[in-house]
């Protein structure tokens, strides 16, 4: 295990804490990308990401995602809490990790665990980055419908909560293998993961989402 140093303080334990991946105040350590090609209603008045209440907001417009300055994360496991906090037509999100590559757009070389309200934890290689039995998609081409993404999907009822409340996130990635369990509940496993290493992102896709208590463990 990996132990990673808080600002100003040892961490005797293998853990990122939420003062290195987020530290509650602003987006420092974050970069945002965004494809104003697809706005999805954007108002330049309303900013597409900010924080509220210690928690990161995005109005899910333009499309595209905030991601980690860092971009090393190879094996570990991220926790994290989100909610809807206002009504859209299509409450829609996700969180990639081990983004390797961007693509100039909204859809960059990466791992998705989608967040799109009734289909939590379904799982996308994006960008070209592969997973076993699915066809990984390419870099996203405006003229191709987004159906053409490779996805792996989890298996049994929704664990996820009802609009507002807050739903708890758990992703371990180790080797070519990424669990993804919601509410305490496994919701899905993928193998034959190709990329290895690469930043943590959230996603902008439309979805007014919070995101909150981020914690990455190595």
């Amino acid at each position: 295990m990996k132990a990673t140093v808080l600002i100003g303080a040892a961490l005797a334990a293998a853990v990122c804490s939420a003062a290195d991946v987020f530290n509650g105040k602003d987006l420092a350590g974050w970069t945002s990308v965004a494809d104003h090609s697809v706005t999805g209603g954007y108002s330049a008045a309303e900013p597409t990401w900010s924080v509220v209440d210690g928690a990161i907001r995005t109005t899910g417009t333009p499309f595209g995602y905030l991601r980690t300055q860092r971009s090393d994360f190879g094996d570990f496991k991220l926790s994290v809490e989100y909610r809807w906090w206002r009504p859209t037509a299509k409450p829609n999100s996700g969180v990639f990790v081990r983004l390797a590559k961007e693509t100039g757009c909204f859809i960059p070389t990466c791992y998705e665990n989608q967040l799109c309200l009734g289909s939590a934890c379904d799982v996308f290689g994006l960008g070209g980055a592969a997973i076993d039995g699915v066809v990984p998609s390419q870099p996203y081409d405006p003229a191709q419908p987004l159906s053409g993404i490779a996805k792996a999907l989890a298996a049994g009822e929704t664990s996820e909560k009802p609009f507002g409340e807050w739903n708890r996130l758990e992703l371990e990635v180790r080797g070519d293998t990424l669990v993804s369990t919601l509410n305490g509940v496994v919701r899905n496993r993928v193998k034959g993961l190709t990329v290895r290493k690469g930043a943590i992102a959230l996603q902008s896709e439309g979805g007014a989402v919070e995101f909150r208590n981020l914690t990455v463990a190595e």
